[in-house]
């Protein structure tokens, strides 16, 4: 991607690190249309991951658990600035960040008088894995610039990269959902998945309470 002034975004990599998993489940509403045996109970349902990091990790920590998983700053874009005939990679942008990734939405479930007496579970898995990541990253980006030693004040390189790279990390993080979701799925792993169930509720006269 041309930014103008000589300089190319030639690559975004979005190491992304994820650990599992949490939910969220609210009573949103409870209907009785026609009495008991047509009641409805509709479940705001908001599953999640626990932590998740776009930076650089060690691989061997995922199989220790007794400590917790470290992680460093990871080169997140490259970009060339030609310099006469000379082609320097420049921008390294880091980020090390923990955070609450969940559905961008709650996702509603509705249980009728045969779910409920049939204690039925019903399930929703986290699909907004990097979307949510990203939101919350992209405005918590540091950036800094390595000119490889000759030591150029490219300063100025700084406000015209970061926007170049937000949209770009905005526009693939859609695609990376997708495929993450569909490897776990095919895996027979769904994170943060929750699973509801809904086990009594009674439909009666409104009363007043004081």
């Amino acid at each position: 991607s041309n930014l103008g002034g000589g300089i190319n975004l030639l690559a975004v990599n979005l190491p992304l690190n994820v650990e599992v998993a949490y939910a969220e489940a609210k009573l949103t509403d409870i209907t009785c249309p026609t009495g008991p045996s047509s009641i409805k109970v509709s479940i705001a349902t908001q599953p999640g991951v626990v932590e998740a990091h776009l930076a650089d990790s060690n691989a061997s920590g995922f199989a220790d658990f007794t400590k917790p998983q470290s992680f460093s700053d990871a080169e997140i874009a490259d970009v060339s600035l030609k310099l006469l005939l000379i082609n320097l990679n420049l921008l390294q942008i880091k980020g090390s960040s923990a955070f609450s990734i969940t559905n961008m939405a709650p996702t509603t479930l509705t249980y009728s008088a045969t779910d409920i007496a049939n204690k039925a579970i019903k399930t929703v898995s986290t699909r907004n894995l990097t979307q949510s990541l990203t939101t919350s990253l992209i405005n918590k980006l540091s950036l800094s610039v390595n000119a490889l030693g000759l030591g150029l004040d490219v300063t100025a390189l700084l406000g015209a990269v970061k926007p170049a790279v937000t949209t770009l990390l905005n526009g693939v993080t859609a695609p990376v959902d997708s495929l993450v979701y569909n490897v776990l799925g095919t895996l027979g792993v769904h994170v943060g998945e929750a699973d509801v169930r809904v086990t009594g509720a009674t439909c009666g006269r409104s009363v007043l309470v004081q």
